[in-house]
């Protein structure tokens, strides 16, 4: 590539940004501890999943909460992480991040917080995709929420993601009865068995389907089910939605590409 084509854009020179130790990933992703309250979740991280880096259509960088683990977040002690959370997030930011989020929707708990302290996009939980998939869809259809823990998605989280708690629009399906999902993800009491874990993924929404026919799109909140997202559209024949949808789109934001094409 000569030195012409490097100065085609608009921006010809560079700057050296501070505390910017690496350049181009522009998505900061705040990562709960993998040891903590109820033992060791450490699972991989598979293609699909937000902790994994293939995942994403650009560069990501990471960065994990001290002390901050899935059960200490959906602990009613939560609010003592807050800050912890905050402080990850800045780092991210100062380090050259151009949007925050986290490998676990719960961490909606914080949204308010985070947003407070950096100047970029932030966006801690798919839950806050539903106002815009509720508007979206016809008005006697329902939005389907599968999520790891029905007990964990409470009023106050749901609202805090905009979400009215008591609209008959809402409909909530939980995997903590899962056996092969809780063993991987809730309990740490068994390796991760993809397979299992997408056929009960897959039985939860069909269930959740057959139960409430009126549902007319799924949003998956657990960072851990896009990898199960196809496999659950082929199975329940309605739009699914999850983290990658709401990170992709905000990607799609900060990295406009030029059109090209034919003009006649």
């Amino acid at each position: 590539m000569n030195g012409s084509q490097l100065t085609q854009g608009k921006h010809p020179f560079a700057s050296r940004r501070l505390n910017e130790a690496f350049y181009g990933a522009p998505v900061g992703i705040l990562l709960l501890e993998r040891v903590g309250r109820g033992g060791e979740f450490n699972r991989p991280f598979i293609p699909g999943s937000v902790g994994n880096a293939g995942t994403w259509s650009v560069p990501v960088r990471y960065k994990t909460i001290p002390g901050l683990s899935f059960n200490e977040l959906v602990a009613p002690d939560h609010e003592k992480y807050a800050s912890a959370a905050v402080q990850a997030a800045v780092e991210l930011v100062g380090e050259g991040a151009q949007m925050i989020t986290t490998n676990c929707g719960f961490m909606l708990r914080y949204q308010q917080a985070v947003r407070a302290a950096v100047d970029v996009p932030v966006l801690l939980s798919p839950l806050l995709l539903g106002p815009l998939l509720g508007q979206m869809l016809p008005r006697d259809k329902s939005l389907g929420i599968i999520t790891a823990k029905a007990s964990s998605l409470t009023v106050e989280l749901l609202e805090a993601a905009g979400i009215a708690a008591d609209s008959d629009r809402i409909a909530i399906a939980g995997l903590e009865n899962a056996p092969f999902f809780a063993a991987a993800f809730l309990t740490a009491t068994g390796d991760l068995d993809v397979c299992a874990v997408e056929r009960e993924t897959v039985a939860a929404a069909v269930a959740l389907v057959n139960k409430r026919p009126d549902v007319g799109m799924l949003l998956l909140e657990c960072s851990e089910l896009p990898p199960y997202a196809a496999a659950v559209q082929r199975a329940t024949r309605v739009p699914v939605f999850d983290f990658t949808s709401m990170i992709e789109f905000v990607i799609g934001g900060l990295m406009r590409r030029p059109f090209t094409g034919l003009t006649s």
